[in-house]
Order: structure tokens, then sequence, then C-alpha cells
């Protein structure tokens, strides 16, 4: 019995032991040591025999100890506990050669100015539309290059800076420039959101001011699609029913620019060039070709369709189509030759050139288009087939040709009192516009390149 106590007891005392040399070998927690000032060999040696998994970084700092401890990854610091085999990462401080980058978030302009013009880089700035930025204020650098990169000395840095996003799509479609105070402009929205209008002016460079002389304030808001008028309120009664906003500082005469300006002063659209002086837009009605949807802040005529003085039909609605061909109206017959636009029907006789041709009327009290009273095509001028030392001009021959198929083949021929010109020249020949079929031949030949649009109204 006594054998049997004493044997459990050593049984119970074996497993204890066990037990104990199993919790010994348990391994303990890692305090992280102090590396302040440590060189990588130095922190190497304190780490060494851890139970770590230690790896190494570098970290740029030109203002700090090239070579010393800088910290430890993962917000891990000194006197941190951590399990044994845990991975650690330790960062030292390196130094590299260049300028770097600053941190400018916050900053303005000038602030921005202020600080690189310390540093050793070339910069410009450029504004940027956001509006999860305050306006003027830092937003970041072009070209990939990041706050506390360094880089090579004189490097070109473009810095971006905060401005506030206008509407794209809200232009200039019409300006008109009339007799008298016939003026007007007309603004559309093109976009898909409303425009909200207090926050625009319409501003005038008046007589070639290369700054803005007059302002026009805007109010209210302009919905998707509608247009905006603004007339001169002693134009003429049927432009003046056009208006949406009279102002008698809409006095501009055909050699100032008139632009949409955003209200921190960024110009939206412009039809005119600040600066210029002479008068290139005056006597005219300019609508908007309807390919253009975006404003632009550089003035192009190719933008813009050219209508006569004082025409203003098409205010009010965007866009306008304009017309390619021009139509024969039947109701002119019921005037005679003598009367502006009036017509006489005649038969072709011959044709000298591409812009000269004969007929006989067909009308008793009109005489015969012949000889000195042949007709000359109002608006044109082809190359000459004689009477020059050049003569035949290149191409004489084929505007000559292609004005005797059209004149030789057509049914119906009508001369036309020109309502501007007259219908006589210079040298007693008859003037005339020239339909044939119902088809303009004077612009028939501009279109076929045998001659440059020489036709001016008012």
């Amino acid at each position: 019995m006594i054998k049997k106590i004493v044997w459990v007891m050593m049984l119970l005392l074996s497993i204890a032991v066990l037990v104990g040399c199993e919790q010994d070998n348990t391994p303990t927690d890692i305090v992280l040591p102090n590396l302040n000032g440590m060189t990588k060999s130095e922190a190497l040696n304190q780490l060494s025999g851890l139970g770590l998994q230690i790896s190494f970084d570098d970290v740029i700092d030109n203002t700090k100890t090239e070579g010393a401890f800088a910290y430890y990854g993962n917000d891990l610091k000194a006197g941190d506990i951590v399990l044994p085999n845990a991975e650690v990462v330790v960062y030292f401080y390196i130094h590299v050669d260049g300028i770097e980058l600053p941190d400018l978030t916050g900053f303005t302009l000038e602030e921005m100015d202020e600080i690189l013009i310390n540093l050793d880089l070339f910069y410009t700035f450029v504004e940027v539309e956001t509006n999860e930025v305050e306006e003027g204020l830092f937003v970041g650098y072009q070209n990939n290059f990041q706050i506390g990169q360094y880089v090579e000395e004189w490097t070109n840095i473009v810095i971006e800076y905060a401005t506030e996003p206008y509407n794209r799509q809200f232009i200039i479609s019409k300006y008109v420039e009339g007799t008298g105070n016939n003026k007007a402009i007309e603004l559309t929205n093109l976009s898909d959101e409303i425009v909200d209008l207090s926050e625009y002016t319409l501003d005038i460079y008046e007589n070639g001011s290369e700054t803005v002389t007059t302002s026009i304030i805007l109010s209210g808001s302009l919905a998707i699609g509608e247009t905006y008028v603004i007339v001169h309120p002693n134009a003429h009664e049927d432009l003046v029913a056009k208006a949406d906003l009279t102002s008698s500082s809409l006095t501009f005469d055909g050699n100032d620019a008139v632009a949409i300006t955003f209200k921190n002063g960024r110009l939206v659209d412009i039809i005119g060039t600040p600066g210029f002086g002479i008068f290139y837009l005056a006597d005219e009605t300019f609508v908007r070709k309807a390919s253009i949807t975006n404003n632009k802040t550089t003035y192009s005529i190719l933008d813009w369709d050219i209508y006569a003085i004082n025409q203003f039909f098409m205010v009010g609605s965007h866009p306008t189509t304009y017309p390619t061909s021009f139509t024969f109206d039947p109701s002119l017959l019921e005037n005679s030759f003598n009367i502006p636009t009036g017509m006489v029907k005649v038969t072709f006789i011959s044709n000298n050139d591409g812009d000269t041709a004969q007929f006989y009327s067909l009308d008793p009290n009109v005489p015969h288009f012949t000889d000195s009273n042949r007709v000359r095509f109002i608006g044109i001028d082809t190359p000459e087939t004689f009477g020059t030392p050049d003569a035949p001009q290149p191409y004489a021959l084929a505007a000559k040709e292609f004005v005797d198929n059209m004149l030789s083949n057509g049914t119906d021929i009508y001369i036309m009192h020109d309502p501007v010109s007259g219908n006589q020249d210079t040298y007693a020949r008859a003037l005339g516009l020239v339909w044939v079929d119902g088809v303009l031949l004077n612009v028939e030949v501009v279109r076929a390149g045998f001659s440059a649009a020489t036709y001016f109204d008012s």
C-alpha cells in the first residue's frame, strides 16, 4: 500500500516537472529597444537575438544625421511590445542631392511664390477648376511630382491652384451692330444645367481698348437651351421687343470686343479682339455657327455666320440655320427690270468669259443685252480671256466654258436688277444677277472656284 502511494506521488511529481519545463520554453513578448542616434550596424547589434524578423528601409531627410535611426515602421515605437518572430521594419535617414518640393497645402498664390522664390527651381502656376479646394489655394504639382519629393536644381515645376469652374457651354450666340442704336447681344445656354446669370457680366472693350471699359451686370437665371437678349433701349422696336434686358451701355460700333466674364474675372467667351481698333465688326450681324457649342476665349471669324446690316430676324432663338444657297422668288417677276429686284426673262446668245454674256430680252420694253450693253455678272470677277497682256489668264477658258454650259442648257433665264449696285456699271454695261432655272449663276461661279465672292451689300 505504501509502495503504491509513493509511486503515485512520484508520478505526480514527474508530471509537474514536465509541465514546468514546457512553461519555461514558451516564448515571451519582446520590448522594442530605443535606437535613437544609432547607425544601422549599431541597431542591428541591439536587435539581434530578440527573435524578430528585422528589415531595413530608407527615408529621405537632408536635415537629419545621415545613416541615423529614424523610426520603426507600422507606427511602432521604442517600448512597444511585440510578439516573437514579428516582422519589424526599421528606417534610417539618408541624404539625396536636390530640392525638396514643399507642402504648399492651404497657401495662396502670393504665399506660394514667397516660398518658391527662395528655392533653386523654375516654376509656373496654372489654374485648375475644382470645387474641392478653396479658390486660389494650392491643389498639387503637375507631371507626377509629389510633396516632399526631391528634384534636381532648376527643374521646371508646374504648380496647380484652384479656381471655381464656370459653365463651358454658356456662349455669345449673336452680335447685332446695325444703324443708329440697333445694337444687341444674344447669350445662349447650351449646357444641361441652369446658368446663374448673376455670376457673370457682359464686358465691352470700347474702341479697340485692351481693357474693359463698360460692364453690364446680369441677373436672374437662364434655363437649359434658352437665350438671353440684351438690346439698346433706342433700337428698332422689333429688336427691342426681343429683349430680356435693355441697356444704354450697349454702345459698340464695330471696333469693340464684347465678352462674357465670370465673377472671378476669368474670361469666358468673346467676339472681337481687345486692342484691335479697326472696324471689323461694323454694319453686320454675326451669328454663332451651330457647330460651336463651347465658349472660347479667343475670337475667330470662322466660328460665325455673317448677315447684312439690320438683319435681326434670327435673334431670340439658337441655333440658326445659315442659308447656303439662294432661292428664286417668282413674285419678283411682277417688278419691271428698271426697279431694284425687278427681273427680265432672256435667251442666251454667247458669253465673252466667265463673268460677261450677251442675251436677247424677251420683254419688248427692255433692250437686248448685246455688245456694249452686254451683262456683267455682279459680285464675281473671273480670269480674263482677252484684253490683257497675259490673256488668256489661267482658268479663264475653263470659267468661260462653265458659264456657257450652264446658260446653253438653261430653260428659264432671268436677269435681275441688283438692289444695291443697280443695273448698269461704269462702262455702261448692264449689271445683273443671273438666274438659270432657279439657280443663281453668279454664286455657282464662285462655288466652282473660278472667282472670289466680291459682292458687297449693306
